[in-house]
């Protein structure tokens, strides 16, 4: 099965649970915000819970939090080796069928350097644990 599927499986239960129950643990419907990316912060807890790696697939940029509108870190080179912690949602990276909501916590082999990479730029789709 492929990661993105496995990820999705394991994660699906823990996301409709949580959109169902409110504070005295009835269901509810809470209207979605109207800009999902204006909600996000840049600041967005992570932990080394993946042993994974891959690689970059193009140059981009690495990030301080899960979306565009997060400060950059700097650059990374295509096929640069990106040790992976875990994974988070945020923006959507990419069109159709190849585009990728996820991002990774991750390093850059041979470096301390450290930040948020779009799974869109990652070579087998990112790290399989979640934040």
């Amino acid at each position: 099965m492929k990661k993105s599927l496995r990820r999705a499986a394991l994660t699906l239960p823990g996301i409709v649970a949580a959109g169902l129950l409110s504070v005295g643990g009835v269901a509810s419907a809470a209207p979605a915000p109207a800009d999902p990316i204006q909600t996000m912060s840049c600041s967005h807890g992570h932990s080394n819970k993946d042993s994974g790696e891959g690689r970059t697939k193009q140059k981009m940029r690495y990030r301080s939090g899960p979306h565009t509108s997060c400060s950059s870190y700097g650059w990374v080179d295509g096929g640069t080796l990106i040790y992976y912690h875990c994974y988070t949602k945020g923006q959507t990276i990419g069109e159709g069928q190849e585009a990728r909501s996820t991002w990774t916590w991750g390093r850059i082999a041979g470096t301390q350097k450290q930040g948020w990479f779009s799974d869109y730029y990652l070579s087998d789709g990112g790290a399989l644990k979640r934040c």
